[in-house]
């Protein structure tokens, strides 16, 4: 499959697919399926609402159902009953004119979804964010500072399926409202002006079973995740944090210097 962002009408989508139609808010996500050729289309449809929308990264379940996560910075996204949040929290503006060309007047909330395996029914889609800024790797204070470096890195992070199909997404919050739902999660709050986030729902999307903030007091950004065989979960990012948790056997404990440092963590 492959996703893009679609900046008008007038995209090829097939017939019984989804949605056949641009929704506007200058970008919609837009989702095509090829067979093994690249010859045939099996499937192309658009997802959004009157807002802005980016696809950020997708996998497909055991099942062969597509599931994306983005962003989205509209207040009607195209959410299912059984969303575990129906809302649009939103945040203040942000301007990614000078990077990707696509702008959140509104704010931004991360999306996940799922699409059945031949495009026509959205099985499952729910919103994930607080009052702040999420989704985005992004300094307000301008467009070369922070952890953006190369193009695209406004919208890093990545979405996994376990061995079960529970689902996992990892990118960058500026909010401080999200519920992390276990009271023992390792980070229950967010510690400083961006964290990295983790979430964790079940196969169905329905319920989240664990989320939590990973960062220091100033700029942390999820960008990778990754299970291992005996279901601890990896992720790796960049900090500019000199007091991202660490503990005393880390290889290196202490933020090194200059722009921003790499990291890496293992969680149960």
């Amino acid at each position: 499959s492959g996703s893009s962002n679609l900046n008008g009408p007038g995209y090829p989508t097939t017939p019984g697919a989804y949605d056949r139609t641009y929704n506007g808010g200058n970008s919609d996500v837009a989702i095509t399926k090829y067979d093994t050729t690249g010859k045939f289309r099996v499937y192309s449809t658009i997802i959004g609402g009157a807002g802005p929308e980016l696809p950020h990264s997708l996998v497909v379940d055991s099942k062969n159902q597509l599931v994306i996560f983005g962003t989205t910075g509209s207040d009607n996204f195209p959410i299912t009953a059984q969303a575990p949040q129906k809302t649009f929290k939103g945040g203040p503006a942000v301007d990614l004119s000078q990077g990707i060309d696509v702008n959140y007047d509104k704010g931004s909330d991360v999306y996940v979804c799922k699409l059945s395996f031949d495009g026509s029914n959205l099985l499952a889609s729910t919103y994930l964010g607080g009052s702040g800024i999420d989704g985005i790797n992004y300094d307000p204070s301008g467009p070369l500072l922070g952890l953006r470096y190369n193009y695209a890195d406004e919208i890093r992070g990545e979405v996994l399926l376990d061995d079960l199909d529970n689902c996992y997404i990892v990118t960058s919050t500026h909010s401080t409202d999200i519920p992390t739902i276990d009271p023992n999660v390792f980070q229950s709050s967010n510690a400083g002006r961006m964290d990295g986030i983790i979430f964790k729902l079940d196969y169905s999307l329905n319920n989240i079973l664990w989320s939590s903030y990973l960062g220091g007091s100033n700029q942390d950004a999820i960008f990778a995740i990754d299970i291992s065989k005996d279901n601890y979960v990896v992720v790796s990012g960049g900090t500019i944090s000199n007091d991202l948790p660490t503990n005393s056997t880390s290889i290196q404990p202490n933020f090194g210097g200059g722009r921003s440092d790499g990291f890496v963590a293992l969680i149960s």
